[in-house]
């Protein structure tokens, strides 16, 4: 029965991510497995909590599968289909192990908390909130599947963003969770009171959110454009050929700033035609294009180039690199799964520096997976970014599940910053979300489109933005002063017969 509920408990989570059924689910989804972990010793813990979230990723990062056995397979041709399968399961307990960690300090602290609900609450969240921060460190370090993702929809909720981040929305997630399982233990109907409680969040989330500023309006403009291009077709094509296919597109634009999305072209465009032409082109209709490609000098960076009047030029180097594809992180463990990486390993870029156009606000410009962490948006901000972009090149998944996966990250990062964020993808989604997490604008996914953005500078920091992810230390603290507590003595009382 207890493994039934950890699953149970699993397919629930899973499913309240951006891109499956309904965000509410996350708010009782952990229910069931506090109900699982009753009674169970500190290995069994922490096997049922690696349990959980192996299952609960393998469900909710599906959508990696396919790309380890066909996609990367087809387009590098490094190693066969079913060796991604390996890698796919190997990379599952990777993301779990921290929570076989959540699960042996579950258990760990339970005698403690166990006649202090107010200290139960605080050490259970902590514990979660903390296994979860842990996960996304290091060079192998990924966000995707944080219970606050659940939220994206929730514009209510996520005004709290800018004070405790998304790390702060997993804490009181968890602490609700928590709270239910409480109170299921004690009603006498307990699926009312659950239901209840989750009504009345989402109609608090709704009425925050109507009380909301309109969205701004601003006077100056740009244009992202989706280019929709297969990584098959991007690999086998020369950069004149892909630019032939995006050149009709600009030809269209005119006296504007245009977007075009990570990696438009595999090759340096400082050292081909590509370069020459797309300066003729700038010149011609009076644009200024941003675009992503690889740069050589000082060695292989993913990198976003500007073309504007004189010069084709680097403006930004993605810093922090996907583990595998672009870099091979902690090399004399994982030196034998070299095979993943795409073209070439990368240099990573040296610092977080908006880029500085005539007559535009300063753009912080992120690329592709950069989003999914909050370091890259705090950083650009307090070095001056005005508005936020995320430029990426998704066009490698199959489902549209990965793509709202990552687009949802976009709208914490906007949140948490107070800053209009642009994303413009390859294969989509290409969007804007304003400065409070209201999605405004998105183009149909998986097609060639482009889209006008009127610009809304902001100014100025949050708390989260000065000071991170305070909360963290909170929950450190919190585990450690429930650990070193006294446990709770159980007296055993014996009947004497006479």
């Amino acid at each position: 029965m207890s493994l039934l509920l950890l699953v149970l408990s699993s397919v629930l989570t899973a499913l309240s991510m951006p891109g499956f059924l309904f965000g509410f689910f996350v708010w009782f989804g952990l229910v069931f497995l506090f109900l699982a972990l009753e009674d169970k010793n500190p290995l069994v813990s922490a096997l049922y909590g690696f349990l959980y979230f192996y299952i609960f990723s393998a469900i909710n990062l599906f959508w990696v599968l396919p790309v380890l056995v066909e996609n990367l397979p087809r387009t590098f041709s490094r190693f066969p289909g079913w060796l991604g399968f390996f890698v796919f399961l190997i990379m599952l307990a990777i993301e779990a192990l921290p929570f076989a960690a959540f699960g042996l300090i579950y258990s760990l602290g339970r005698r403690s908390t166990e006649n202090w609900p107010w200290l139960d609450l605080l050490f259970v969240a902590s514990a979660y909130t903390l296994m979860d921060y842990l996960r996304g460190l290091g060079e192998m370090g990924f966000t995707g599947g944080t219970l606050a993702d659940a939220l994206y929809r929730e514009v209510g909720v996520l005004q709290l963003a800018p004070l405790i981040g998304s790390y702060g929305l997993t804490f009181l997630i968890v602490l609700v969770n928590r709270a239910l399982y409480m109170l299921m233990k004690k009603s006498s109907k307990p699926i009312e009171r659950i239901a209840f409680v989750v009504l009345l969040i989402i109609s608090v989330s709704h009425v925050v959110e109507s009380f909301l500023p309109p969205p701004q309006k601003g006077e100056t403009k740009l244009v992202a454009l989706q280019t929709h291009v297969t990584p098959k077709k991007k690999y086998s094509s020369s950069s004149l050929e892909l630019y032939s296919e995006i050149e009709k597109h600009l030809e269209k634009l005119s006296n504007n700033l245009v977007i075009l999305p990570e990696d438009t072209f595999p090759t340096d465009p400082t050292k081909n035609p590509v370069g020459e032409k797309m300066l003729e082109l700038s010149n011609r209709n009076n644009l200024k294009i941003l675009f992503g490609a690889i740069s050589t000098n000082g060695g292989a960076k993913n990198s976003i180039f500007l073309v504007e009047s004189s010069n084709v030029r680097k403006v930004y180097s993605k810093v922090k690199l996907f583990p595998f594809v672009e870099m091979l992180p902690y090399e004399k463990i994982f030196g034998m799964f070299d095979f993943l990486k795409g073209l070439s390993y990368l240099e990573p870029g040296e610092n977080f520096l908006p880029v500085s156009l005539e007559n535009y606000p300063s753009l912080g410009i992120q690329i592709c997976f950069e989003s999914y962490f909050s370091e890259p948006s705090r950083n650009l901000v307090k070095n001056g970014a005005e508005v936020l972009v995320v430029c990426t090149n998704d066009g490698w998944f199959d489902f549209n599940t990965a793509l709202k996966q990552h687009f949802s990250k976009s709208v914490f990062r906007a949140v948490e910053t107070r800053r209009q964020i642009i994303q413009v993808s390859n294969a989509g989604i290409t969007g804007v979300v304003d400065p409070y997490g209201r999605i405004t604008k998105v183009l149909p996914v998986r097609s060639y489109g482009s889209m006008e953005i009127e610009l809304s500078p902001k100014r100025g920091e949050t708390f989260y933005t000065k000071y991170g992810d305070l909360i963290v230390w909170f929950c450190l603290a919190v585990i450690l002063l429930t650990l070193l507590l006294p446990g709770q003595r159980r007296i055993r009382v014996r009947r004497v017969w006479g």
